[in-house]
């Protein structure tokens, strides 16, 4: 039997160098890493956004007692995606609280910016007081003893617009940070009251509160609260809140 070898191939007939003008077929089967990152992420960030809406929405219908099957329900989502998002709910009503208080300190940043101190101040306190109404059923947590950069940022904020307005002559000297603080209290306690029987009771209460902050000869009889008896009362109000019977999950 005559084997015969197979001819040597000449270079210059072997076409393109192979890989010059074609795919690697392995590039094709391995999709950048953020490709499938970023879908996933887009659509966790929807869910939260979801679930936070819906926790929003029902909190001010119903209290923070409402059940997580019911948020979820109205998020669209399964009770499994909302604990993967929040874990506790806890964690979900913290996370819907942090965005009340993004709010009042946004309030507070644009009554910074109007040009008129008294103004400012004023609509200030209404705005604040629009978000406790419109928020009622997180009152208990909005004003708690619980520490935050949000909360140091409120309060900054308020002891500037509070000195602007006592600067332009807009409200008492002797007003202090924690008499706002008190007002705030103040409005919820009214809010909470008469709510469900007068919706826009509170906005009275504001007009008095108002009033009663313009500038007088004559000094207040009572000292204000201290900054240790403003803690004290919060820490008081949040004991008798956990007090109640407990969520429902």
């Amino acid at each position: 039997m005559i084997v015969r070898s197979m001819p040597t191939p000449n270079p210059s007939d072997r076409g393109p160098v192979a890989g010059a003008d074609r795919v690697d077929v392995g590039s094709l089967t391995t999709v950048p890493s953020d490709l499938t990152v970023t879908p996933l992420r887009q659509d966790a960030a929807r869910n939260r956004a979801k679930i936070l809406a819906a926790a929003r929405a029902a909190f001010d219908e119903e209290g923070v007692d409402v059940g997580v099957e019911t948020i979820a329900h109205r998020a669209g989502v399964g009770v499994g995606t909302l604990y993967r998002r929040f874990p506790t709910k806890e964690l979900l009503i913290e996370a819907v609280i942090e965005e009340v208080l993004g709010s009042v300190l946004a309030a507070a940043r644009e009554a910074l910016d109007n040009e008129s101190a008294a103004n400012g101040f004023a609509h200030y306190l209404r705005t604040v007081g629009e978000l406790q109404f419109e928020h009622a059923g997180c009152l208990a947590r909005l004003w708690n003893d619980s520490a935050g950069d949000v909360r140091s940022q409120i309060e900054v904020a308020t002891r500037s617009l509070l000195g602007r307005a006592q600067a332009a002559g807009a409200v008492r000297q002797d007003l202090v940070y924690e008499d706002v603080i008190v007002l705030f209290w103040s409005l919820r306690g009214v809010i909470e009251a008469t709510s469900s029987v007068s919706p826009h009771a509170w906005l009275r209460h504001l007009e008095l509160l108002l009033i009663s902050l313009a500038p007088h000869d004559r000094p207040l009889d009572h000292p204000p609260l201290t900054a240790g008896e403003v803690v004290r009362a919060r820490s008081a109000v949040a004991h008798h809140d956990h007090a109640k019977p407990a969520l429902r999950v």
